[in-house]
């Protein structure tokens, strides 16, 4: 089930526009200037073209039916508003369907660095640009039919596939390493991570991706990396399911990352 959150999902009025307050607009606002400066010269070429054509407004929250019209154009997705959290189930669901979650909320100023659950700046800003993608959108509509059809001891192995490429997918090009996934996208501190010497960045195997852990409240100590978008329409075609079989059978990779310190009760 979907854990407790912190915040709430604004709902759509009866024509579907959200209202969103003069200082939610702002912090939408000051997030936008702030992170298309981090990522200059570190977001992938498609990521860019995206950002265009989705024409995101910078001094306010986008409505989703505008994000909408230039989805359904480009790739036939459409983005469907969410509670803060919802369970996997829902998550397939959507994704089988073409529609992306996104929680109508946006986080408060005590959070403006970072914030564990995914608002609308992450879900917008990081990943609908990358939406407009014939072979990203592909990727993902395949990968959400898997989900939804897996079993859930399977759907936890592509999770992490999930994780490493739409939300820490890196990309080698001509002009260097460059990022495509929304949640590095998205973080001003991961961004310039990334391009540290800290973390490991290895070429992506589909097989070792299923057997790597990850934790979701720590910068990543490994990347995976494509070499073009097109990879991962080819990802798509694999048989994925018997990767994740043989990821069972073979176990997971030794974690790079200590483990999470329990709460005391």
């Amino acid at each position: 089930m979907a854990k407790a959150s912190n915040y709430t999902s604004k709902q759509p009025d009866e024509n579907g526009v959200i209202h969103w307050s003069e200082d939610e607009n702002k912090i939408w606002s000051e997030l936008v200037a702030r992170q298309l400066a981090c990522i200059e010269g570190k977001a992938c070429n498609e990521y860019l073209e995206g950002l265009k054509k989705i024409n995101l407004p910078s001094d306010r929250i986008p409505q989703l039916s505008e994000l909408n019209e230039v989805l359904e154009k480009t790739t036939g997705w459409q983005v469907a508003p969410v509670p803060a959290l919802i369970d996997f189930d829902e998550f397939f669901r959507l994704l089988a369907n073409k529609q992306f979650p996104v929680a109508t909320f946006i986080r408060t100023r005590e959070e403006f660095d970072y914030l564990q659950e995914p608002d609308i700046f992450h879900e917008i800003f990081g990943h609908c640009a990358m939406l407009t993608n014939p072979a990203f959108a592909e990727f993902t509509h395949k990968y959400g039919q898997l989900g939804y059809a897996a079993e859930k001891k399977d759907r936890v192995y592509l999770a992490r596939l999930y994780w490493f490429t739409v939300e820490f997918g890196l990309m080698q090009t001509d002009q260097g390493l460059r990022i495509y996934g929304g949640g590095i996208l998205s973080s001003p501190g991961e961004t310039q991570y990334v391009y540290s010497d800290k973390p490991e960045i290895n070429a992506m195997n589909v097989l070792d991706v299923l057997r790597t852990p990850y934790r979701i409240d720590i910068m990543q100590p490994v990347y995976y990396t494509i070499n073009s978008i097109n990879d991962l329409f080819d990802i798509s075609q694999m048989d994925i399911m018997s990767l994740v079989s043989k990821a069972k059978e073979l176990g997971l990779h030794e974690p790079k990352f200590p483990p999470k310190e329990k709460l005391a009760s």
